[in-house]
């Protein structure tokens, strides 16, 4: 996940994409109307990603303490309205905490372009369709979090390779596909769904030379495919 420098608005269209599909997946698959509650969620969701880059500013100059009261204080609101949305059912979404916990610690550390702070940040992104479903339903969906989760990591890869051209980014987005699968298959959840994954092999196998924002839309209209899938198959 990239960020700006001059705003406290996190210029990511990726990482706001990422969070719209996987709230909408959560949603479509919970098979019923979504309460009215679903806006303020996303909303909040909305600033706790926005913090993003409020933090990795204070993160660049530890001194100032303006982004770092910036991104406390779109936390603070965020936890609010989620207590709001969620009352007396949020205990069970503690543990769920690990995961932003961990991506925070690993952007502080080694940066937020390091590969592990990469992956942690798309699994962060695919939490919203977990908590999308458990506001219909009142049920954690591991299934669910493993099968938007591992789509969008194995597109780091491609992402990667298509920016890099190295032979070990092509590896890995062949072997981030085959992960997907073998996970898919684990969690029985059923192939079809990853149809939109054939275009990271392509990519992989003929480092095919198109203009970066020509790459941007294709991964827009294969999230909206697979969005599609998902929630027609599982």
């Amino acid at each position: 996940m990239k960020s700006g420098s001059t705003t406290y608005v996190l210029k990511e269209y990726g990482s706001w994409s990422v969070l719209s599909i996987s709230f909408l997946i959560g949603l479509g698959v919970s098979r019923a109307v979504p309460p009215w509650t679903a806006l303020p969620l996303f909303m909040s969701l909305g600033l706790l990603i926005n913090s993003k880059q409020a933090y990795t500013q204070w993160s660049r100059r530890a001194g100032d303490r303006k982004p770092l009261m910036i991104f406390l204080g779109q936390v603070i609101i965020a936890t609010i309205i989620l207590a709001a949305v969620f009352g007396s059912t949020i205990p069970r979404l503690l543990p769920l905490l690990i995961i932003p916990t961990a991506y925070l610690l690993m952007a502080r550390l080694e940066g937020e372009h390091a590969i592990l702070t990469e992956l942690l940040g798309f699994s962060l992104l695919s939490l919203a369709a977990v908590l999308a479903k458990y506001l219909v339903t009142e049920g954690l969906d591991v299934r669910l979090y493993v099968g938007v989760a591992t789509y969008f990591i194995a597109g780091v890869f491609k992402i990667k390779t298509m920016l890099f051209r190295k032979l070990r980014d092509r590896l890995l987005t062949i072997l981030g596909v085959i992960i997907t699968l073998y996970l898919y298959h684990r969690f029985h959840v059923t192939y079809l769904i990853l149809l939109p994954l054939i275009e990271n092999i392509v990519a992989a196998l003929t480092l095919y030379t198109v203009r970066l924002q020509t790459t941007g839309w294709i991964e827009v209209v294969k999230s909206l495919a697979f969005m599609g899938l998902f929630i027609y198959f599982y």
